[in-house]
């Protein structure tokens, strides 16, 4: 009886360190896609503009 409860609890601890790295991981790789987007964005008005800026110089 001893021997399935030390299992058990085992299972336990390690199905919560594994969750916990699954939240860690999860919330880490929304950070990295969050910070990408913003780059992107970033990059996309900058092309924009340089857009709106070479229109202007040929009127």
């Amino acid at each position: 009886m001893k021997d399935f409860l030390l299992i058990a609890y085992y299972l336990i601890v390690l199905g919560a360190v594994g969750f916990m790295l699954y939240v860690f991981f999860e919330r880490l790789i929304d950070v990295i896609r969050s910070e990408h987007a913003d780059d992107m964005r970033k990059a996309y008005q900058a092309s924009k503009a340089a857009v709106e800026r070479q229109a202007r110089q040929r009127l």
